[in-house]
C-alpha cells in the first residue's frame, strides 16, 4: 500500500503542499491516493456511497471537516479508476484549478509526476535493501 495520505486541510492548519509553496514561494497542490482521516472527515457509508456517484473522468465530491468547511474534494482521475484521488488547494492555486491540472496529468489514477516519484523511489529503496 501507499504511504502517501491527502493533504487536505484548511487554511489555517495548512497542508504539506501549503507549507512547501508558502516556504518555496511556488503554487502548489495537495495531492493523494487516500483520505487522510482529520477534522471529521470519515471513510464512512456516505463517503463510499459518494464515490460510487463518481462516474466520469473529471466528477468530484467536496470533502469537509466538522464545520462544514470545504477542505479538498474526492476526484475521479480517469474514467477507468474505481477510486477517486484527493486534492486541496496548496498554495496560490484554488480547489477548482488543482482539480483540473491533477486530472490533466492522469493518464492513470495518480498523476504522473506523482506516480514516477512512486515507482523511482520504490527502485531505490529495493536496491538499498539488496545491498544491506
Amino acid at each position: 500500500g501507499s504511504t502517501v495520505k491527502a493533504v487536505v486541510s484548511t487554511q489555517s492548519t495548512g497542508g504539506m503542499a501549503c507549507q512547501t509553496g508558502v516556504t518555496c514561494d511556488i503554487p502548489c497542490i495537495g495531492v493523494a491516493k487516500n483520505l487522510f482521516q482529520m477534522e471529521g472527515c470519515l471513510r464512512d457509508e456516505s463517503h463510499k456511497d459518494a464515490i460510487n456517484q463518481l462516474k466520469e473522468a473529471g466528477d468530484t465530491f467536496l470533502i469537509r471537516n466538522i464545520d462544514n468547511t470545504v477542505i479538498g474534494c474526492a476526484l475521479k482521475s480517469t474514467t477507468a479508476s474505481s477510486k477517486p484521488v484527493y486534492v486541496s488547494e496548496g498554495h496560490r492555486v484554488s480547489l477548482q484549478t488543482a482539480c483540473e491540472v491533477v486530472r490533466r496529468c492522469c493518464k492513470y489514477r495518480v498523476p504522473e509526476p506523482v506516480r514516477l516519484a512512486d515507482i523511482t523511489s520504490r527502485e531505490v529503496l529495493r536496491k538499498i535493501d539488496g545491498n544491506l
